[in-house]
């Protein structure tokens, strides 16, 4: 039995395909076998004019994140589509809470489904359950893959191989054989020493266990020109990573009896931990939050490697036992909360960001808390580096903003640029209203002909009904046709809109008539968009305003303690 036609909401056809093969179920297959299920469902269907066609090619069903499925969204939330006909129940999803959640939104919108090769629908409480339930299998299989794939990382890793990804400093990849696994060659790969990296990070742990300190360390570097494999200076942080990193560790009895505290994973007899080779520890970390942290000790996997260890498992449990110790000395960097051009300002002899450092309990004569303005590779470096003069850091702020405040809006280039865009916009928005109003008329005077057409069926000769429908038929596809350009021009006037760009210029106006009374990171975002730089030498600044040259103030006073 046919479902007869009973609304012009479109029927949308979704394809989906991880990769693109051209065999198989590709999309194009999917939709043919879509169009067929359709014309056996539904009474009257017009397969060029009533259909809608959505296709993701190389997009995991794991997740809704799909460029063509969100379109389809959007389209069922304006009220566009009544049916999504698709392959079958895994093209859309084959996350069982994403699924669930699809399945009540389209319920909010009167959207059905229709699969081309399972007898499911969501109509009935039977047919709902039956969705519920291929969906749960399709994650099962999704989970089960995941799950075959970690088992077959982990098998690797028991050998102590390398599994890709970036190495540590001091090792690359080295490529040492193939294995089968699944039916599937892989390469196997193991980590080959970089002597020059391998000298570092042994000064790195020296020292750590000389010094007692990460900071100190930190300076060490610097001072010494000791840098990351990428050319940059060392932080505390980038240190940390190499400290407390496995892979340097000899694999002896001292680090075993240090993992073992710990209840870790050991693929490794207890024989093997006799110096000969370094270690490898998998699964240490996870994404949370777009952040990738450090996961418990119990949930690492350790093994013996193929490379050879840098550091004795005594002198790296040596290092660790330190890091812990000073764990619970929190760092605190000296700040200070009323800095204006803290992130701004920069040393003009090394590029380095001015940092504020508060002088001893000091406050000006309206209370302010004193400090200065200190170059951070200076103060890094215990001056090796650097020998900038700190900058009195209250009349730093104070010259900057007294600039900002002269300053005439009205010749800012940014100012001068929305100006342009309000006028040039105004014009533009006119000329395409009228457009939007022509192209509107004849949508109207089509659908007319098209209802008069409709009317004549009935009366004329059988041979002509095939003119008349083909006549129909172009109409309405000139209607699709007008409706998209309808689309664009209005999406462009609202991206364009007049109203916004005089909106931000009100913002600007607004702004600087009331500068002073703004909190301070609205005030700092406001300098960043007024200048391109401001630079310090200790003794002179310099304002680089955006598109207005530069001003520079001679004789800068600079901060009681600096030399």
């Amino acid at each position: 039995m046919k479902i007869a036609k009973q609304d012009n909401r479109k029927i949308a056809i979704y394809s989906r395909k991880s990769k693109f093969t051209g065999k198989g179920e590709s999309t194009h297959n999917q939709i043919e076998a879509c169009k067929r299920k359709i014309e056996l469902t539904f009474a009257d269907i017009d397969l060029e004019n009533d259909i809608l066609i959505y296709e993701d090619e190389g997009f995991t069903g794991y997740n809704t994140n799909r460029p063509d499925f969100q379109k389809l969204l959007q389209d069922v939330r304006d009220n566009k589509i009544k049916a999504i006909a698709f392959y079958k129940l895994d093209r859309i999803s084959r996350n069982v809470s994403d699924f669930s959640n699809l399945v009540i939104e389209l319920d909010n919108y009167d959207v059905s489904f229709l699969s081309a090769t399972e007898s499911i629908e969501n109509v009935t409480p039977t047919g709902r359950a039956m969705m519920f339930m291929i969906s749960v299998f399709a994650q099962l299989e999704r989970d089960t893959i995941a799950e075959r794939i970690r088992d077959n990382m982990l098998e690797l890793a028991k050998t102590g191989r390398w599994l890709g990804g970036t190495t540590p400093t001091g090792f690359k990849s080295q490529q040492i054989e193939n294995v089968t696994i699944d039916g599937k060659k892989r390469r196997l790969y193991k980590l080959s020493p970089i002597n020059e990296e391998v000298k570092v990070v042994k000064i790195l742990f020296d020292k750590m266990r000389e010094l007692k300190s990460q900071t100190k360390l930190e300076t060490y570097t610097i001072q010494n020109d000791i840098k990351t494999k990428n050319g940059k200076l060392y932080t505390r942080w980038s240190l940390k990573n190499i400290l407390t990193n496995p892979v340097y560790a000899m694999a002896d009895s001292d680090i075993l009896e240090y993992f073992k505290q710990f209840d870790m994973e050991i693929y490794a007899d207890e024989k093997d931990f006799n110096g000969t080779y370094g270690l490898m520890v998998y699964n240490k970390t996870e994404k949370k939050k777009n952040q990738i942290v450090k996961k418990d000790y119990s949930d690492w996997v350790v093994a013996i490697g193929k490379h050879k260890g840098i550091i004795s498992g005594k002198e790296w449990v040596e290092v660790q036992n330190i890091l812990y110790e000073k764990s619970d000395m929190k760092y605190r960097k000296p700040s200070v909360s009323n800095c204006i051009l803290s992130g701004i300002l920069r040393c003009s002899h090394c590029g380095s960001f001015m940092r504020a450092k508060l002088r001893s309990n000091l406050v000006d004569e309206f209370g302010r808390r004193k400090f200065d303005y200190i170059c951070e590779l200076k103060d890094k470096s215990k001056k090796q580096k650097c020998q900038c003069k700190n900058i009195n850091g209250l009349e730093a702020d104070d010259l900057v903003l007294e600039e900002i405040k002269k300053i005439d809006v009205s010749t800012l280039s940014l100012y001068k640029a929305l100006k342009n865009i309000s006028s040039n916009t105004f014009n533009k928005e006119n000329k395409q209203n009228e457009e939007i109003k022509t192209l509107k008329s004849i949508i109207s005077k089509n659908e007319k002909d098209i209802a008069l057409l409709l009317k004549k069926i009935k009366y004329v000769d059988i041979k002509l009904l095939d003119d008349i429908q083909n006549e129909i038929k172009k109409l309405k596809k000139t209607n699709v046709d007008l409706e998209n350009q309808v689309k664009e021009l209005t999406n462009y006037n609202e991206v364009n809109s007049k109203e916004t760009t005089d909106l931000l210029l009100n913002v600007l106006d607004t702004y600087f008539q009331s500068f002073d009374i703004l909190d301070l990171n609205t005030r700092r975002n406001m300098i960043k968009l007024l200048v391109s730089s401001i630079t310090t030498d200790g003794e002179d600044i310099t304002i680089n305003f955006v598109g207005s040259g530069n001003i520079k103030k001679d004789n800068f006073p600079t901060g009681d303690n600096c030399k």
